[in-house]
């Protein structure tokens, strides 16, 4: 229990989330003590929102080719396009995460970080298609070690307005490494390039880290 408060994110990622609750707590003890029981409520999601799980996919320990889901939800949308049409990509696989996921961010593959690129747009519903291209998003490029570029998508949604990033261009990264997370509900898509078979399916139940997406095949 110790090591979980003391990884949790809240203490970083959710330090002014945090404070407000407190003080929130605090005003209701002094002036109206049944609002107590809700604020108490909201501090124990919070907590429980902002866990940092540690995880192994086993299957990328022994083999480089596998391609990790960077993050935890419910595969809403995967699209192919064999003319490299999306977005310059040949593939794409879009996952959602409800308030209750973990919201950490993984990355699928060992590489390099390429470019980030943050971009303002709307808050609408996560899981709807058009989110990858209006909502509030950030781009992470990653560079892999054969040459080939993914693209990992991190997507605000109607209740996540915040999204970090831990990773800067010419960062190193491993496969699983940590690179940022989206506070609440939200979206991931990851782009890539044509020379990957996918191992999920649309509505399947994922996890950031550990579950297998897909392998190189050249």
């Amino acid at each position: 229990m110790i090591d979980w408060l003391h990884n949790n994110l809240i203490w970083t990622e959710g330090a002014q989330i945090l404070l407000v609750t407190i003080a929130a707590g605090v005003g209701a003890l002094l002036f109206y003590r049944p609002l107590l029981i809700p604020v108490f409520g909201f501090l124990l999601f919070t907590v429980y929102f902002f866990r940092n799980p540690d995880r192994v996919c086993l299957p990328a320990v022994d083999d480089p080719k596998i391609i990790i889901c960077p993050a935890d939800g419910k595969i809403v949308d995967i699209q192919y396009d064999p003319k490299g049409g999306i977005e310059g990509f040949y593939s794409k696989v879009s996952i959602f995460l409800s308030p209750i996921d973990v919201h950490v961010n993984w990355s699928p593959i060992a590489g390099t970080i390429d470019q980030v690129q943050y971009r303002q747009g709307t808050f609408a519903m996560a899981f709807l298609p058009k989110s990858s291209e209006l909502n509030e998003r950030n781009d992470i490029h990653i560079k892999a070690e054969n040459g080939k570029t993914i693209l990992v998508r991190q997507i605000a949604g109607t209740v996540a307005r915040r999204i970090c990033c831990w990773v800067k261009p010419q960062d190193s990264v491993k496969a699983g490494t940590k690179i940022g997370m989206i506070r609440f509900g939200s979206r991931v898509d990851i782009f890539l390039p044509a020379n990957v078979a996918l191992s999920v399916g649309l509505g399947q139940r994922v996890y950031g880290g550990q579950t297998v997406l897909g392998r190189w095949t050249a």
